[in-house]
């Protein structure tokens, strides 16, 4: 249902976001596939949640999926892969989980710049050092390698320099050649992005520092499905175009005049005032006897002139003057205004106070279905309200007062909503 990570070379990235996945959604895929493989005698082994959107942007059902693969399917957790492009939040989250899944990250970049100008959630989730170090700490705690996941692209991260680049990144957060492994795809072509995939002297060259000056194993994978638009996100997208072209030429039909035939539509009076003589008296070349007197839904001739525009085309609630409770709200709504100018900061948690970070510049995608825009704009008032109530009940409790068992278990929630309304206020923008 796309994805709101906004990786500028991903077709996926390209489609902006619908929606997310529900966890039966997740599970259907992998059981429909698992029972046609059984039909043929076949067994499926792994899984890997990658290509399609951004799994730890959907934890909760992504979780919950993973565990029925789990329970119902056999499938082993350790045969269960979760790609990231770096969702520090999850990642830590992820960290205290009783599944032993494997962790695959989307680094394709080894400095900061480089990586937020491809990546633009690198920034938003507190930079490269930010990722590396909890990487580091998820092997720790998990004793498991990861998998650096690396798109290779013609002339901008392939060369031996680059892969120098990255073995001393992964060196520097003391991360070892045995714990992890680089897994080096040439780039999917699409239609968004000028950039092209890597020749193989450059992958072998790419494999070779990495493998003799580093001690890093890596493996090239071959692209698969590149011809009829199956890599990644590129079935979609090619739909998409697909839907769009015969959309266009459908409208084209009504679009172009015919000869000798008028625009027709219906006259609508808002405030259901009749067409007066006054008005008509004001064109001296209107001719009253001509014409059929204008009432609410009388069919007329019109044209449209090219500097006309639409003063419908805008949200129902651009004119409602915003009203404040408390400063929490006046916090909030200064929060989502610095979103919609391209900066993030923090949440609101509990007392108002200036953000010491500095602003960060955020690449926006947006939800493009109507329904899921409503549908968001709803949970999005929910958690704003939840979090409300849990600084109310934290105040409670600083005042003395014992709160009850469900109380306590609204006040552990808080982190999660937090994340949640992080990513449904980026999906919306």
């Amino acid at each position: 249902a796309g994805c709101a990570m906004g990786c500028v070379f991903c077709a996926t990235g390209q489609m902006g976001f619908a929606r997310q996945l529900t966890s039966e959604e997740i599970f259907e895929q992998v059981a429909r596939f698992a029972s046609e493989l059984k039909a043929d005698g076949e067994r499926l082994s792994n899984v890997v949640m990658m290509g399609m959107g951004e799994p730890l942007a959907n934890y909760r059902n992504v979780i919950a999926a993973i565990r029925r693969m789990n329970e119902e399917l056999g499938i082993g957790a350790r045969k269960i892969t979760v790609s990231t492009v770096g969702v520090v939040p999850n990642i830590r989250k992820l960290m205290d989980e009783d599944i032993q899944v494997r962790l695959a990250l989307s680094l394709h970049c080894a400095t900061e710049e480089e990586r937020t100008a491809l990546l633009p959630a690198n920034k938003r989730y507190g930079g490269l050092h930010e990722l590396m170090t909890t990487i580091k700490e998820y092997i720790r705690v998990k004793k498991q390698r990861v998998t650096f996941e690396w798109a290779l692209i013609e002339g901008e991260n392939d060369s031996p320099e680059v892969a120098r680049t990255l073995g001393r990144l992964l060196k520097t957060y003391d991360i070892r050649p045995d714990m992890s492994h680089i897994n080096l795809i040439p780039l999917n072509p699409t239609g968004g992005y000028g950039g092209g995939p890597s020749g193989r002297r450059n992958v072998a060259k790419f494999v070779e520092v990495l493998e003799r000056e580093f001690g890093i194993s890596a493996t090239p994978r071959m692209r698969r499905g590149i011809d009829i638009d199956a890599g990644c996100g590129q079935l979609t997208a090619a739909n998409e175009k697909k839907k769009q072209r015969e959309a266009a030429a459908e409208l084209s039909k009504f679009a172009e005049p015919v000869a000798g035939l008028p625009i027709v539509g219906v006259y609508e009076d808002d405030e259901g005032e009749e067409y007066t003589d006054s008005i008509v008296e004001t064109d001296p070349d209107f001719q009253k006897s001509n014409e059929p007197e204008l009432r609410h839904g009388s069919v007329v001739q019109f044209s449209i002139d090219d500097l006309a525009f639409d003063l419908d085309n805008g949200d129902e609630d651009d004119f409602i003057d915003p009203t404040y409770d408390d400063d929490f709200e006046i916090a909030e709504a200064e929060r989502l205004i610095s979103l919609v100018k391209g900066i993030s900061l923090q949440p609101v948690q509990g007392d108002v106070s200036p953000v010491d970070s500095p602003p960060q510049e955020v690449k926006s995608t947006s939800i493009i279905d109507e329904d899921n825009i409503r549908d968001a704009k709803k949970r999005r008032k929910k958690l704003l309200k939840n979090l409300k109530a849990i600084n109310k009940l934290k105040d409670m409790q600083a005042n003395g007062k014992e709160l009850n068992e469900e109380q306590i278990e609204k006040v552990a929630k808080e982190k999660e909503w937090m994340i949640e309304l992080e990513s449904v206020e980026h999906n919306l923008m």
